[in-house]
Order: structure tokens, then sequence, then C-alpha cells
């Protein structure tokens, strides 16, 4: 849908109808010449222009919004709470976890162990396809898992994918 604007208009609200020109009864006197005098010429009336602007659907794009910088600040994170909150806070808003390998790097110092196998399930497939991503980090954070997980499924899970990322 496109629709044309005046500059300086409200972007949202609806201009109000078109009013007709007062009555000749309720039409102001002619002024005498003195009080003529007194009042300022009246400038030339500028052009005004119009813009076509297009109206957007505010509804899908503020969706998109809110999963891009929940993604962001999930990639952004650097201490392991900070990447629990994010995640648990884009998991809470109803969108999935990408399988992408930077972003389930970070999962892998998720404080849950759950969420971490998933993310160490999700590397190995994609580390199948193509090499790993930032080695030293990812050897480091299976190390951790492998050593200091309680759950035996996660340790063996991180043993394996490090096994497969070292060649």
């Amino acid at each position: 849908m496109i629709a044309a604007r005046r500059p300086g208009a409200p972007l949202v609200a609806r201009a109000p109808a078109a009013m007709s020109a007062a009555p000749k009864s309720v039409r102001p006197a002619r002024l005498e010449p003195a009080a003529r005098a007194a009042e300022p010429e009246p400038q030339p009336a500028q052009r005004r222009t119009a813009r076509i602007v297009q109206v957007t659907q505010t509804s899908a794009d503020d969706r998109e919004k809110l999963r891009l910088r929940l993604l962001d600040r999930l990639a952004g994170s650097e201490t392991r709470g900070a990447i629990t909150r994010s995640a648990d806070e884009l998991v809470r808003e109803g969108f999935e976890l990408p399988a992408e390998q930077p972003l389930q790097l970070q999962l892998l110092d998720h404080f849950d162990e759950e969420r971490a196998r998933a993310a160490i399930e999700v590397l190995s497939t994609l580390i199948a396809k193509e090499p790993a991503f930032k080695r030293p980090i990812m050897d480091q954070r299976l190390r951790r898992l492998e050593e200091y997980a309680e759950d035996p499924s996660v340790r063996d899970a991180a043993a394996e994918l490090r096994r497969a990322i070292r060649g």
C-alpha cells in the first residue's frame, strides 16, 4: 500500500476531512486603513509538496527486530550467566535457536546441561559438513563439559565431539 503525505504531517493519524469556507455572514468585516497598517503584510504562500511513503506492517517487523536483538545479545554474551539469560529469553519469546556454529558454541557454556547437550548434537552435525569455528575455544568448552558435567551422557557427547574436531 502506498500513501501520500505532506512533510511534517503525522505518520499514522489521518488528516481531518476538508472543511468548507466560512459563510459570508461569519467573515470579518473589512478593516479600516489604520488597522490595516498595523497588521503585518501577509507572506506569499510557500508551495507545499507531498511525499510518497510506503506503509509497513509493524507487527511482523517488530517480532523480527526482537529476534535479531536477542540473537545479537546471545552472540555478544561473554559470561556463562549472560549466555544462560539471553538463551533462555530467546526461547521464552518463542524463537528457536539457530543451527549456526557461533551460537551453538555459545550454548556450550549454558548452565543447563540439557541445553549444552543439544548444542553438542547440533555442532556434531554441523562439523560433519564444515570445519570447526574457533576450534581452540570449542575444544576448551568441550573439555570443561567432559571433565565437570554432572550428566554422564553430556560428558560422553563432549568427549566424542572433541575427538571429532581434532581430526
